[in-house]
């Protein structure tokens, strides 16, 4: 691990000091300490393993997580730039394993504005679809990913390799298109989606595509994710299974400012979502967001729904937020019928105490619901239950 912070260190150095004169060259980071209170109800402890059903899950946390990071920004006088980031600190894992530092490739791309009006771009990084996220970032490693609300109504695109085309219309409207790798999914649903033994034939990218709109203070984001995958073979035992399935996405996205009062939402439609590589959380409604097979080797979509919104007022040097968010999915698994919900609900308070300096308190509240049953009219639930995260984190930027 040292040696790969060193040898990194040192080719970043390299490229600063060999680099003409009429580049230019910055290089920051961010370091994030997350200090929280978890506060896991039983039916929660119990679903993560926490608890024998009867006793609720109480801990303190002091943890760096990989959201920390270093970056580089490159660009010369041919219009040409390049940008690379690595995120630093608690990769995997919980609470129990604070232990576990590792670094993985946030960013790594480059463009080139051919034009002012034309832009090209090449390498992993987010793409156009669903650009928002609310102001939500204490307990990346509490054990249930709590970021940027993902699994309790953020959808984020994540951080794919890509091609893609930005053109500017003019200075209110552009549109970006990537073509996006197909490979992978959002959750261990096979390497390939539902198929147990498959090879994969997908001849297409992913495409995601989307329109900023900037109308005085009001910013609008429409876009639009789709995917097609397939597979050869199957085994011989799936004559007559579907061999296909589409993953698709709308998102509308909304962004304004009225002096010092924030408004920030965004809500997300579509189906298959865990069919395709995105960061979408890992509560139920994500993990059952993925196609199922059904009867016969029929295919049933995942019909998944998110959004949240965030509220925020600006006083000095103080910003609090108010934060909801909910993401609902129903599936179908054979003949049973799934369906399940989970919210999130809190304050989030950025406080900046110099320069470089920032603390943010945060309360959250998540309520992972239930999860439903229907099989031909028989009706079970299951209760996943509640927790809350209190607690502050630490904000260090260069």
């Amino acid at each position: 691990m040292k040696r790969l912070l060193i040898t990194g260190a040192s080719l970043v150095l390299l490229a600063v000091l060999t680099a003409p004169a009429t580049a230019k060259v910055k290089i920051g980071g961010i370091v994030f300490t997350d200090f929280y209170y978890l506060d896991r109800d039983k039916d929660n402890a119990y679903d993560l393993g926490q608890g024998n059903g009867t006793s609720s899950y109480n801990v303190t946390a002091l943890q760096v997580p990989n959201i920390t990071r270093l970056y580089a920004h490159w660009t010369n006088e041919d219009n040409v730039g390049m940008y690379v980031e690595l995120g630093l600190g608690q990769d995997s894992g919980a609470v129990e394993m604070s232990s576990s530092n590792g670094v993985e490739l946030r960013h790594a791309y480059g463009w080139w504005d051919a034009t002012p009006a034309f832009q090209i771009l090449a390498g992993k990084t987010t793409t156009p679809f669903s650009p928002l996220n609310p102001s939500q970032l204490l307990g990346t490693r509490s054990g249930t990913y709590n970021i940027i609300g993902v699994g309790y109504g953020d959808f984020y695109s994540g951080r794919p390799a890509q091609v893609r085309g930005t053109f500017r219309f003019n200075k209110n409207i552009r549109l970006a298109m990537a073509l996006v790798d197909p490979n992978g999914v959002a959750h261990r649903d096979g390497e390939f989606g539902p198929w147990n033994e498959y090879q994969n034939n997908s001849k297409l990218p992913r495409i995601d595509i989307g329109l900023p709109i900037y109308a005085g203070p009001i910013r609008i984001y429409p876009s639009f994710l789709y995917q097609h995958r397939t597979v050869d073979r199957v085994g011989s035992w799936s004559s007559g299974m579907d061999t296909s399935l589409d993953s698709y996405v709308g998102s509308l996205g909304l962004k304004s400012g009225f002096g010092p009062l924030g408004i920030a939402a965004e809500g997300n439609w579509g189906r298959n979502w865990g069919n395709t590589y995105d960061l979408i959380g890992y509560s139920y409604p994500a993990l059952y967001s993925s196609a199922m097979i059904g009867e016969n080797g029929r295919i049933h979509d995942a019909e998944t729904y998110s959004f949240w919104f965030d509220l925020s007022y600006r006083l000095g040097p103080v910003t609090p937020h108010l934060i909801y968010g909910e993401m609902r999915t129903q599936n179908r698994y054979m003949d049973t019928e799934v369906e399940t919900k989970s919210q999130m609900f809190g304050f989030s308070i950025p406080i900046d105490l110099a320069k470089g300096f920032r603390i943010r308190p945060e309360l959250m509240w998540y309520d992972d619901g239930d999860i439903k049953f229907d099989q031909q009219g028989n009706h079970t639930t299951v209760p996943i239950g509640r927790y809350a995260i209190y607690g502050v984190q630490f904000q260090i930027t260069f």
